[in-house]
């Protein structure tokens, strides 16, 4: 269940996208909003960790003071000084928080070179779920659900079914091709996947694949007007998944939830859905 919302944010981000978002989930849920602020030394960006990472005190007083006067939203600054972007993870299991919500920067090439990437570090290493906005957030009304192959299928749908009833929207499930396809048992994973959707009543149809995941996403992000992407990443996946959830980021001005889980016992096989982050 969607309790905590950590808020890695650095002082650039303090209007971003991603604030609105988090400040919407909490409108719709009783969550904590949990604000951090993450700063890395110049030039070194997170390899500062390992030599001197040099902590200033963070302002994000506004900002709470900001989410506070909206009816029903609970904002709590846990630290008063700043954290690398290598402690984030870190910070997510210490405060039990059950999502990241974090603002992704499209920068060029160069300045990633030059200071590293905050927000790819967060995305590769979060324990966590992370919700990563790349620019201002519109009206989610269709979810793109990118699965692989076997079981692992299963997790990640019921964060995009959370999301689906969390705003009343649809789904659009496309296969992505995996390193090696696991050998199916009982019931084909897309056929499982809809009976599922049926029975929680969230509107899903089937996206045609052309076996390539970056070209199959684009297109479907682009011809269907998805406003929402959710990816499932397992241990065997990992890599693929974070380059594609990269990809995705930059390219497309779309939000992208990446879940990192494993199988779970088919919901068609006796054991209750759960629904909930």
């Amino acid at each position: 269940m969607l309790r905590r919302i950590l808020l890695p944010l650095e002082r650039r981000d303090d209007e971003a996208g991603a604030v609105e978002f988090a400040r919407t989930l909490a409108r719709r849920r009783p969550v904590e909003l949990l604000l951090l602020r993450v700063e890395e030394l110049p030039l070194l960006g997170p390899f500062a960790v390992g030599f001197a990472l040099v902590s200033r005190a963070c302002n994000l007083a506004r900002l709470k003071a900001r989410l506070d006067g909206d009816p029903g939203i609970r904002a709590t600054v846990p630290l008063s000084d700043a954290v690398s972007a290598a402690a984030v993870a870190e910070q997510a299991r210490r405060r039990a928080a059950s999502l990241i919500v974090l603002p992704y920067h499209r920068e060029s090439a160069w300045m990633r070179m030059m200071h590293g990437s905050s927000s790819d570090l967060i995305l590769r290493e979060s324990p966590v779920p992370v919700l990563a906005v790349p620019g201002p957030p519109r009206p989610v009304t269709r979810i793109l659900y990118a699965y692989g192959e076997g079981e692992a299928a299963l997790p990640g749908l019921r964060h995009a079914i959370d999301f689906a009833q969390l705003f009343e929207a649809q789904i659009g499930l496309l296969k992505i091709p995996g390193p090696v396809p696991p050998p199916e048992t009982g019931a084909p994973v897309q056929e499982r996947l809809l009976s599922i959707l049926r029975r929680r009543e969230v509107p899903a149809r089937v996206l045609p694949s052309a076996g390539d995941a970056a070209a199959d996403v684009s297109t479907v992000v682009s011809r269907e007007g998805i406003d929402l992407m959710v990816l499932s990443a397992t241990h065997e996946t990992e890599k693929a998944c974070t380059a594609l959830a990269r990809r995705v980021l930059l390219t497309a001005p779309i939000p992208l939830l990446i879940t990192r889980e494993g199988p779970v016992p088919s919901p068609l096989a006796g054991a209750p859905v759960r629904v909930g982050i």
